[in-house]
């Protein structure tokens, strides 16, 4: 046989011997040894499959091989956005992914304590699971992680940034009221009209939710994934409790399934002020400024529109610092953290007047933490 026959024979072979190594789902219940080998192979697949006996046979002692194989993890490579990210991973990744997501959802449906570490190692690639792992921690070993989590979260963790500030809002540490105090944003939509006009409103966009699930695949066992929402269920799990209660909802599925739209469950200006409302032990309502509203000026001219533009900012405000000296009052804040931790106002000027009428000079300067966004429709 000619060397390039024989090369393309050989090759041909390899293919055809490795094709029929790949795992085959077992007929018979398997023996722990089996469930440990498989557990301990590098084949996800068969990490998946161990993974699923774990659970079926309801094995306490194989769970130290899920925890190992969770330390282990090798975080998947970074990028800019959820679709980049899906884009540029390789069937292997995918497949790592799938069978992590096996790993997890049996710690979880087992109940078993996974260490601080791990769960910040998984985080970036597995926000839901860690979501509820973390809710499991002692506090004294979640509210570091939490804190972290609140700080740092980004792309498709959006979910889980809120649920660490929800937890830490149970038990606040020093800083985090006044932290999440100035990082609130509050829009105010200010529509210029001539005057006799009257009122004018604008809507908001509606919340929205996606999901990248896709058709199951073929030789996979079925593990749970899950959604975080606001809203329980009969299936649900309660990862944080409190007057607006987060949970986790579980279906089953033979894929990462991400939880890719911010319509549900996110860290949004209104969230934050509800937490504080929470730390302060009062309803919502109670507090009087709101996140996003909306101011009709009738223009007559500059001095008067500026002045009128700066009465509402200053009312603003006062409310603002009034949310700060019950936050103090209540030891949640320092009064030197009151004199920087004011939320932001954003201002979006809408000029309707028309055409005909010159524009309107930007007032100048502004107040500190008062910003014009996006300015003169």
């Amino acid at each position: 046989m000619k060397p390039c026959r024989l090369f393309c024979f050989l090759v041909i072979f390899g293919c055809a011997l490795s094709q029929a190594q790949k795992f085959v789902p077992p007929t018979a219940p398997p023996t722990d040894p089996q469930i440990q080998t498989w557990l301990r192979s590098e084949d996800p697949q068969s990490v998946a499959w161990g993974a699923h006996y774990v659970l079926a046979t309801k094995n306490q002692a194989l769970t130290s091989d899920l925890l190992s194989l969770a330390y282990s993890w090798q975080p998947l490579p970074k990028s800019e956005s959820n679709e980049a990210k899906r884009k540029s991973l390789t069937n292997d990744e995918f497949d790592r992914r799938d069978a992590m997501s096996a790993v997890l959802d049996v710690l979880i449906q087992m109940r078993v304590s996974v260490p601080r570490e791990t769960l910040q190692k998984l985080a970036p690639d597995f926000p839901n699971y860690v979501a509820v792992l973390l809710s499991r921690l002692p506090v004294e070993e979640s509210t570091p992680l939490a804190l972290d989590l609140y700080r740092s979260a980004a792309g498709e963790g959006y979910g889980l940034q809120y649920v660490g500030a929800a937890m830490l809002a149970q038990n606040p540490p020093p800083g985090f009221a006044a932290n999440l105090f100035s990082s609130i944003h509050n829009r105010a939509s200010v529509f210029v009209v001539v005057p006799g006009t009257g009122e004018i409103g604008g809507g908001t966009a509606g919340d929205c939710f996606q999901s990248d699930s896709s058709a199951p695949r073929a030789q996979w066992p079925a593990f749970g994934s899950y959604r975080l929402s606001k809203e329980s269920s009969d299936e649900s799990l309660l990862v944080v409790p409190g007057s607006d209660p987060i949970y986790a909802i579980r279906s089953e599925t033979t894929r990462y399934i991400g939880q890719s739209c911010a319509g549900r469950v996110y860290l949004g200006a209104e969230e934050r002020r509800r937490l504080l409302a929470q730390m302060l032990n009062v309803d919502p309502e109670a507090i009087a400024w709101q996140t996003k509203l909306q101011l009709t000026i009738e223009f007559k001219s500059d001095q008067q529109f500026a002045s009128d533009l700066q009465t509402f900012i200053t009312a603003q405000q006062e409310k603002y610092r009034a949310t700060a000296a019950a936050l103090e009052v209540k030891g949640l804040m320092t009064s030197a953290e009151e004199d920087h931790s004011l939320p932001q106002l954003d201002i979006q000027l809408r000029d309707m007047r028309g055409h005909d009428y010159a524009a309107i000079s930007p007032p100048s300067p502004l107040p500190p933490q008062v910003a014009i966004a996006n300015p003169w429709h």
